[in-house]
């Protein structure tokens, strides 16, 4: 059996930090010690570097099938494992939509094929329910409600509608939850007042703290009346997460609703607008610097117990355009530990709430199946990170097919060196290997 050896590295492990080697049997972690000797063995001196549960992001856009032009599990999943992203929950929006057993097989054979990272795919919800109450719960991880506009026929914004898939759903509820209404009226405003040139700094007050607010509040009320379990996505407002606080008390597991927040509205603010234009446009808004701060604030206090990236690339013909015609969508897959571990170098996260969000959590509120922790018998899914290797972020490093990101120039103070998926070494000295596949996520569901 093939064996791989991590020598000395700083270990994040459930509960406690240590310096300790990692033994790797095939796809999982057998031992972990201070010291173990494995004759044989590939081995990686890690003295310099920390070793992180790879980052279960159960947030992506990867356009694959019917958007190619834009990206494709092959060039989206590389840039994930470059980032030590080790697995990845894809969304139902591509084209056609994903609403039955026969469109996920499609893209699990793709991603069998094509994806070096774990990989899951949500079924989305539409005129769909009988697809929806036969869905496999050991292979889908949740059923995506639009409840504010994407791409497709997703849009899902009626009360009866909604109710019937809140009340028959076997699966976790993920929701987008913004009111179309709102957005519709404050769009008109704005031309009314700018015509066809709105700033870009009016995107969080169209997309607004109301239309949030209202949205989120309906799922919360239909949650509680049919007993659905609800993770409401992308949280963006002070003000959701001063309500999630609210449904935080408890086992996670025990928790009826909870709440993710994405890398974009942790890391950036309405500061920001005037210098990225387009490239900071996404759904729902990155909005002021209070709301980013509740959302820190929410990490440590439970009120989000998930954190994704909404990685979500376009051409970059659609991103640089007027605030009208350009789309909605930030690519950040690529990027998203180093910028959580920046947080964390600010002092605005600990080390601990990073990997809790990132790993522990995910892995434990979808039911993945032997993942999210570095531990004796877990799938083997490390990011190695050096902390003090700083890493500018440019151009040509950027793996996705669009080829831009809102941290283009920015240099971290971190390099991701090594990433390690279902115990193959995806990613050595900062290099895709292109050894073999990621595998299908597995959820412990009964």
């Amino acid at each position: 059996m093939q064996q791989l050896l991590l020598k000395d590295a700083q270990t994040v492990e459930p509960g406690k930090i240590s310096r300790q080697d990692i033994l790797i049997e095939g796809e999982r972690i057998a031992k972990i010690a201070p010291a173990i000797s494995a004759p044989g063995a590939e081995v990686l001196d890690c003295h310099e570097l920390l070793a992180l549960p790879g980052m279960i992001d159960a947030h992506v856009h990867f356009r694959q099938p019917g958007m190619e032009h834009k990206a494709t599990i092959y060039s989206e999943s590389r840039a994930a494992v470059l980032g030590g992203v080790t697995s990845y929950m894809e969304m139902p929006n591509t084209l056609p939509p994903t609403l039955n057993a026969e469109a996920l097989e499609q893209k699990r054979a793709i991603a069998a094929h094509d994806s070096p990272a774990n990989y899951a795919f949500y079924l989305g919800a539409g005129n769909n329910l009988e697809d929806i109450k036969r869905a496999d719960i050991t292979k889908v991880p949740a059923v995506k409600v639009y409840m504010g506009s994407t791409t497709g026929s997703l849009l899902l914004d009626k009360a009866e509608e909604l109710r019937g898939i809140f009340k028959n759903s076997p699966l976790l509820i993920c929701a987008h939850c913004e009111d179309n209404g709102l957005i519709n009226q404050k769009t008109r405003e704005a031309k009314a007042i700018y015509g066809d040139q709105i700033p870009f700094e009016m995107h969080p007050i169209i997309r607004g703290r109301d239309c949030c607010l209202k949205s989120a509040r309906l799922a919360i009320n239909l949650a509680l009346e049919t007993g659905a379990h609800l993770h409401i996505m992308h949280l963006s407002t002070k003000e959701e997460c001063e309500i999630l606080k609210y449904f935080a008390a408890g086992p996670l597991q025990e928790r009826q609703i909870t709440a993710e927040a994405c890398v974009p509205h942790l890391c950036f603010s309405d500061s920001d607008y005037a210098r990225l234009k387009g490239f900071l446009k996404c759904n729902p808004a990155v909005k002021y610097e209070q709301d980013r701060r509740a959302l820190i604030a929410g990490i440590k206090n439970g009120a989000i117990t998930t954190v994704g990236t909404d990685h979500a690339p376009h051409e970059l013909k659609v991103k640089t355009g007027s605030y009208l015609n350009t789309a909605s969508g930030i690519p950040s897959v690529q990027f998203a530990l180093q910028a959580l571990i920046e947080l964390w170098q600010r002092r605005e996260i600990t080390l601990e709430e990073l990997v809790r969000v990132t790993a522990y959590q995910p892995a434990e509120l979808y039911q993945i199946k032997d993942r999210g922790a570095i531990k004796e018998g877990c799938f083997a899914d490390i990011a190695l990170v050096n902390l003090v290797r700083p890493f500018t972020v440019t151009p040509d490093c950027i793996a996705s097919t669009c080829g831009f990101s809102p941290f283009t120039g920015h240099t971290f103070g971190s390099s991701v060196v090594h990433t390690i998926v279902s115990g193959t070494l995806a990613v050595k000295d900062g290099q895709l290997t292109e050894r073999g596949c990621g595998q299908a996520l597995e959820f412990a569901r009964t």
